[in-house]
């Protein structure tokens, strides 16, 4: 063998540094104000919202001269589920609230209604299409 592999240690039991289930739940989601909604035919709602180049591609873009400098604008269309819960996000209600109400609406179990309007909000937060606080 060219090389000698190195054995990976054991991780070491990691203390929860991050936010609490409680925690998590409570905070507030708010809508980005960059952020452009728009309701087609059907009901739904398309989301436009600017995202960056990744580093690699926006510096080779620039290099070929196809780059003028400007963030993507991107859309996103939702569908029934992801409309509704995006309706509900109005920076006062938490994500226990909203996770309430879908539970209501579409008779989920309360834990899965959570992980559902957790993982959206996620997502939304990933895109940079919400923000989250804390209630205070």
């Amino acid at each position: 063998m060219w090389f000698k592999r190195r054995r990976k240690a054991a991780p070491e039991p990691a203390e929860e540094t991050g936010p609490g289930r409680e925690r998590s739940l409570s905070m507030r989601p708010a809508v980005n104000r960059l952020v452009r909604e728009e309701t087609m035919e059907n009901g739904f709602v398309r989301l436009t919202y600017l995202s960056a180049y990744k580093p690699w591609f926006a510096g080779i873009a620039r290099r070929m001269g196809v780059w003028d400098g400007r963030p993507l604008e991107r859309k996103l269309e939702l569908d029934e589920l992801g409309t509704f819960c995006f309706r509900l996000v109005d920076g006062d209600r938490s994500v226990m609230d909203m996770a309430g109400i879908l539970a209501g609406k579409y008779g989920l179990p309360a834990r899965e209604a959570e992980l559902a309007v957790s993982a959206f909000l996620w997502e939304l937060g990933r895109r940079g299409i919400v923000g989250f606080r804390e209630a205070g």
